[in-house]
């Protein structure tokens, strides 16, 4: 039997990454029997955020008018030489996510039955996906046969067949499915290792693929993992991981991690590098958020995240470099072509299907250095704004299948539920018009079981490509007796001969073997050769160490990465001083990575020591990084303290990196900060590296009275001190010293209206009562502008949330006009956010509820949560409901929960509300398509000015460098949202949401906070408040936090625009990003 890859890899995964849910799966992770079923994937989403303000919170399309597959098909479009054509009848299938082949072309299609409304427990208890089996019969193309393989799974991720057997991702779980009885059934179901998080919303594990090697490798989320190996080590941690196994599970270990949400599919280069689709490398902002990585051994990649420091994960400086940054496309399934069916001009190139732009995306892949960098450019796109590719595979013809899932995911996944039901997904053949039919693409007639190995390695040419990888696995299969004719192979003038020759030696592994693979190091292409060091890395050869002592210093930068790894793996130390005379000459930050990995595992301080002070400035570099980061590191101060004073930039920077990772060595950095620093002649990296040293040593008292001392420094820049105020409030310091508050009230009477508002958000941030007094200076100057007043109440509210009767007429006199709109907006928020007494809500009822803007109401009704009095009540029903028009934006769930609380009369007193409040939302649909046709083409640049202006939007969003961060970054929304889905983010914010811009309701003993988390860290919960307000909530404080069904961002924009204002701001939205590109 053999093993098949998508094309030199194998298997199928999508999905994103969201806010951690803690689950507890003891019993699913100690139980070795499990149920069967795949149906895989939570769509990822994305959330616009729009206006106002406030957080538009987008909706992923993923699902609208009830479609057949064969509707869906006319929307999609294929470059001019190529048809597309339905590949299964619909009736066959399901919500396919993704799918991979068996050895004889059956397809395995990883299914959702249903729209997916369960949460992560009960998907746990009651696992409803399944794999299914589909076969084309008659060999016309089109698979006519349809089989259950397994059901009854929890969300599997992915899969390969090898050797007989289906592995799947089905998450706590590595499962081994096998069809005994050849009846298209698995009856034979194995746990391979398990101890995995699942996670609904389909952050989790995916995979496995089969490398080139002959290991199964694994992409993981940031989810937490708590396994024991075969070999009875405990492997527990809580960042995201790619790792490897064996396929009978033996041999677990990381290959890279890293503070990344998820990470979804994988292919393999010809030397066997690791290429994969990846989400959230940084939290979206200038139009960037997800990407395509190069993952390398020991590599750490962003985002950064405190997981990062939990785990301990060995660093080898900044974090590693992504390859290819893209928008929030969600990108999922990835695969790499081979051979020349698609055209001479495909082989090699990577293909991804995109969920959220409906497109398969084709990636010119080329080496640089010894890394790889890509050219995007569309493959297939759509017109359908419902269509969600999840995965594109290769076909033994050459052809390519894609997987369109349908409208089927809800929990996770930003659905436009007002608009949309179920969309039925398919699976499409792409090929080319003139391609000629490819006789036995799958080899049946070969016979190749019965084929010697010197007939075998004859079909490592073939032309057609499954044939390859079957003769392949039929050699491996061999053992001993395929050795001489692999060898014999070694010598062959095809490149890719000699590369499948070193590693299916490899993977036989006798002493025969591996030293044939010992002399592909002499080999004259740089990727066998880097084929072959990969092999005898993870064999483990010692008999190499000299040959990749010598390659490792003057090899190709590809060469000399793999043979860095390589010699760290193999664990012998006389390798060191190659390694360090290596890293005088990285020229690459791959090749530099591998260098210090491989030095730091080797644990061997006492041969680095020398080197701190000798050679050149990349091998003092790469020892001092490495001793910092070994375990028990002898590192001493004074030897730091070198790097610190030294006049070379890199060496500086690098002792300032290395510093920032001794919180008990502040004596020196006080030295290196009084004596070794000039503030002004340093970059951005650099004042970003002492900001990060600054926060680590910010409890010791000498670095506290120094960072006082600079805030009062009246000759000290703005920046300067900008800098020191984001050091204090992000200082583990529980309570701030008594010299950094007396400063922050001497800026605050400055005139520097720079540091005086970063001041109040500090202020606020921290929940400092000691300024309280001169916050209330503030409050009540009336010659003060209203945003910095309400800002000084914002900050002072958050030790001190009651108003004065005077603060409470300061405040509601900002929510009308002259008032700006973003002033009515702050005042509504601040309002919701005080404590008020029963006047002060009687008064916001009768006065302020029933005439205010339309977008401020939710705000408001924030105010009366909690309150019980039937004066208030009353009160807020009778202005209510004046008109049923300010119904559209309030939440029935929360006008529910918000009238249970009061007498049995105000409940009564407001049923005919609830009534008109459930007759409203049912017409949402209707009103929407009404608003939507009245809308005219609109113009971009009158758009582009509403957004930066009137509407207030880039106040929460940002498009390319411009505007804030409250909401998601918009740069690329018209790119990843249809029309109607951007209109009804605006019109109705809280149909659905971002992920990672869900509302939280976090309640402590004293206090009710509603936002956006921002950060998780160990002992705080840092939650976005509004925009540039943030608040740090010790864990030790909070009661409880659950997700809030209202978002951050008003309801009602529309209402505020006029038909033509609308229109144009629907017209620059649409063009984003090509507007902004042009504007760049």
């Amino acid at each position: 039997m053999m093993s098949f890859r998508k094309n030199n890899i194998v298997g199928q995964r999508f999905f994103k990454s969201v806010i951690p849910t803690e689950i507890d799966q003891k019993s699913i992770l100690n139980s070795a029997t499990i149920n069967e079923s795949p149906k895989v994937s939570s769509i990822f989403s994305t959330i616009l955020f729009l206006a106002m303000g406030f957080c538009l919170s987008m909706l992923s399309s993923c699902g609208q008018k009830s479609e057949k597959t064969t509707e869906l098909m006319s929307y999609l479009n294929v470059p001019d030489g190529f048809v597309i054509e339905e590949a299964v009848s619909p009736d066959l299938i399901s919500f396919p996510m993704f799918a991979s082949f068996d050895d004889q072309g059956r397809l395995f299609v990883f299914e959702s039955t249903g729209v997916n409304t369960m949460g992560t427990e009960k998907m746990l208890a009651e696992p409803s996906y399944h794999i299914r089996l589909l076969e084309d019969s008659d060999g016309d193309g089109k698979f006519d046969k349809s089989t259950i393989y397994v059901d009854s799974i929890p969300l599997p991720m992915g899969g390969t067949f090898y050797q007989g057997s289906l592995y799947a991702a089905a998450p706590p779980n590595l499962m081994r499915y096998t069809d005994t009885e050849n009846d298209g059934k698995a009856d034979k179901k194995e746990v391979i290792l398990n101890g995995w998080v699942l996670n609904a919303n389909a952050a989790t594990l995916h995979g496995p693929f089969m490398g080139p090697d002959g290991w199964l490798y694994l992409c993981d989320a940031r989810r937490s993992f708590d396994i024991k190996t075969k070999e009875g080590t405990q492997l527990k941690g809580k960042g995201a991981r790619i790792w490897r196994c064996r396929p009978d599970g033996t041999g677990l270990e990381p290959v890279a991690g890293g503070g990344f949400d998820n990470t979804i599919e994988m292919v393999f280069m010809p030397g066997g590098e690791t290429i994969g689709t990846m989400t959230y490398f940084t939290d979206p902002q200038n139009g960037q958020r997800d990407a395509l990585m190069h993952w390398v051994e020991g590599g750490v990649y962003p985002k950064y995240n405190s997981v990062i420091d939990e785990d301990q994960l060995k660093l080898t400086g900044e974090l590693m470099p992504v390859m290819t940054k893209l928008p929030r496309i969600a990108h999922s399934g990835l695969l790499r072509y081979r051979g020349d069916g698609l055209g001479q001009d495909y082989d090699g190139d990577l293909f991804s299907a995109v969920f959220n732009t409906g497109k398969i995306t084709r990636h010119r892949i080329t080496p640089t250095g010894a890394t790889f960098k890509t050219v995007e450019e569309d493959f297939m796109t759509s017109k359908n704004p419902d269509t969600h590719p999840t995965d594109v595979l290769q076909d033994a013809d050459g052809s390519l299948l894609v997987i369109i899932t349908g409208g089927w995911f809800i929990e996770g996944c930003p659905l436009s539920r007002v608009a949309k039901p179920d969309v039925r997904g398919g699976i499409y053949r792409i090929r080319k018009k003139d391609a000629k039919p490819v006789n036995d693409p799958w080899g049946k007639e070969l016979e190749l079981d019965k084929r010697k190995p010197e007939d075998l390695v004859g079909y490592l040419n073939d032309q057609r490509v499954m044939v390859r990888d079957a003769a392949v696995e039929r050699l491996v299969a061999a053992g001993p007796n395929a050795v001489p004719s692999l060898v014999g192979m070694l010598g062959d003038k095809v490149e890719g001969n000699r590369i499948s020759s070193v590693f299916a030696l490899a993977r036989i592994a006798t002493k025969e073997a591996i030293a044939a693979v010992r002399t592909a190091l002499q080999d004259k292409s740089a990727m066998v050769r880097v084929a072959a060091v990969r092999s005898l890395g993870l064999a483990r050869d010692r008999e190499s160490v000299d040959v990749l002592m010598q390659m490792v210093e003057r090899d190709s930068a590809s060469v000399r990465r793999q043979a860095a790894t390589a010699l760290g793996q193999i664990g012998d130390p006389r390798c060191i001083p190659a390694l360090l005379k290596a890293a005088d000459n990285p020229n690459d930050r791959f090749v530099e990575h591998s260098i210090i990995h491989s030095l730091i595992i080797l644990k061997k301080p006492d041969l680095l020591i020398p080197a701190l002070t000798s050679g050149g400035e990349g091998t003092r570099k790469a020892a001092l990084i490495a001793l910092d980061q070994m375990d028990e590191s002898p590192l001493r101060q004074e030897q730091l303290l070198a790097f610190l004073q030294s006049n070379q930039k890199t060496l500086r920077n690098t002792g300032i990196w290395v510093a920032s990772h001794r919180p008990k060595w502040a004596d020196m950095v006080i030295t290196f900060l009084q004596t070794g620093l000039n503030i002004e002649a340093l970059d951005k990296e650099e004042l970003n590296s002492i900001q990060k040293l600054l926060i680590t040593f910010s409890q010791n008292e000498k670095i506290q009275s120094y960072m006082a001392k600079e805030l009062a420094n009246g000759e000290a820049s703005t920046s300067w001190k900008e800098l020191l105020l984001t050091v204090i409030s992000e200082s583990p310091v529980k309570e701030l010293p008594k010299i950094w508050t007396m400063q922050l009230g001497n800026l605050l009477r400055s005139k520097d209206d720079v540091l005086k508002r970063s001041v109040l958000n500090l202020i606020e941030s921290r929940r400092l009562p000691s300024l309280n007094q001169e916050l209330s200076k503030i409050i009540e100057d009336s010659s003060v502008d209203a945003d910095f007043r309400i800002g000084a109440l914002a900050a002072r509210g958050m030790s001190k949330p009651e108003l004065s009767d005077k603060e409470f007429q300061i405040l509601t006199g900002f929510l009308k006009p002259p008032a700006e709109s973003p002033i009515r907006q702050s005042a509504s928020r601040l309002i919701a956010r005080s404590k008020l007494n029963e006047a002060q809500l009687e008064v916001l009822a009768e006065q302020y509820v029933a005439s205010v803007d339309l977008f401020l109401l939710p705000s408001l009704m924030t105010a009366f949560e909690g309150s019980n009095s039937e004066v208030v009540g009353s009160a807020l029903i009778k202005a209510l409901s004046q008109t049923t028009d300010r119904l559209d934006n309030l939440s029935e769930q929360d006008m529910q929960k918000l009238l249970a609380n009061f007498p049995e009369k105000v409940q009564k007193e407001g049923k005919p509300l609830m009534e008109a409040l459930k007759t409203r939302h049912a017409e949402r649909l209707a009103k929407l398509e009404k608003l939507e046709a009245t809308l005219s083409r609109g113009d971009l640049d009158r758009g582009r000015k509403l957004f930066f202006g009137k509407a207030a939007c880039f106040t929460c969003h940002a498009v390319g460098l411009e505007g804030a961060h409250f909401g998601p970054d918009l740069s690329n929304i018209g790119e990843i949202r249809s029309s109607h889905d951007i209109l009804e983010a605006i019109v109705y914010p809280s149909v659905s949401f971002a992920r990672e811009y869900d509302t939280y309701q976090i309640k402590t003993k004293t206090k009710t906070y509603l936002g956006v988390i921002k950060e998780q860290l160990p002992d705080l919960v840092i939650l976005s408040v509004g925009p540039g307000a943030e608040v740090r909530i010790p864990r030790s404080e909070i009661i409880s936090s659950e997700q809030h069904a209202v978002s951050m961002m008003p309801p009602g924009l529309e209402k505020s625009l006029s038909n033509e204002e609308l229109s144009d701001l629907m017209a620059y939205l649409k063009s984003l990003p090509d507007s902004y590109k042009t504007m760049k």
